[in-house]
């Protein structure tokens, strides 16, 4: 008959080290694991920016959560017909960090234009969503006060608008053009004011709405011009019939 070797008994030497790391646990809570997640800080993204059919704004910058700069990895931006040409996202970042961005178009053939501008930055400490507006390829800075005034003979119950590639002056859209008003003392010359970005080169052209809700554009090639860097700034024109 085969007896069983004898157990032994380990020695219980390490025991009172469990219970000190235990008791150490319970105090102190447990080590965060390597690679925890970092607070991120959540941004709304809004930019004005007139696009031909079928391009797509985005944004990219010097970040993972906004692709490190490559056009493929840039989170995209999406607009409406109610809405455009503003278009809207949301991006994060590490919270407390500072991080450097710019907006770029890709076409329907998948061409890639950047904004020419230096790049953008943005600082955010808050976990509260945060709202960022810009205009594509145009540095922030204080708006310019603009007067233009256009010359234009009209029939009863006419009105002259002024309308442009700026989301100021509707991206074209005669549904968002600008109200341009006259007066007894005026006429025929329509005035409007409004504000516009500084340092910006801009296409617009005049407009007049019939009392039926059809329009009338003026003729010739649009009308450019760039606003100053600071101040004023005043368009003085004659309606192209």
């Amino acid at each position: 008959m085969t007896t069983a070797p004898p157990r032994t008994t380990a020695t219980a030497w390490w025991r009172p080290l469990l219970l000190v790391a235990a008791l150490l646990t319970g105090l102190f809570g447990a080590a965060a694991p390597a690679g925890a997640a970092t607070a991120e800080a959540t941004l709304s993204v809004t930019v004005s920016a007139v696009t031909s059919p079928g391009d797509t704004v985005l944004i990219s910058g010097n970040t993972a959560q906004l692709g490190n700069w490559d056009p493929a990895k840039a989170v995209p931006l999406t607009t409406t017909a109610q809405t455009y040409p503003s278009w809207t996202g949301y991006i994060q970042i590490i919270q407390g960090t500072t991080a450097q961005y710019k907006f770029l178009i890709r076409s329907s053939t998948g061409a890639v234009t950047w904004e020419s501008i230096p790049n953008r930055s943005v600082t955010d400490s808050t976990t509260t969503v945060t709202a960022i507006n810009d205009r594509w390829n145009v540095s922030n800075g204080a708006p310019v006060a603009a007067t233009f005034r256009v010359t234009a003979t009209t029939a009863y119950g006419q009105n002259v608008y002024l309308v442009g590639d700026l989301a100021e002056l509707g991206g074209w859209n005669p549904a968002k053009a600008v109200p341009l008003t006259t007066g007894s003392g005026s006429y025929p010359t329509w005035t409007a004011a409004l504000q516009l970005p500084p340092s910006t080169p801009i296409a617009y052209k005049y407009l007049i709405k019939n009392p039926d809700g059809s329009v009338v554009w003026e003729s010739g090639a649009n009308r450019t011009t760039t606003t100053p860097p600071t101040g004023t700034f005043t368009a003085t024109d004659t309606w192209r019939p």
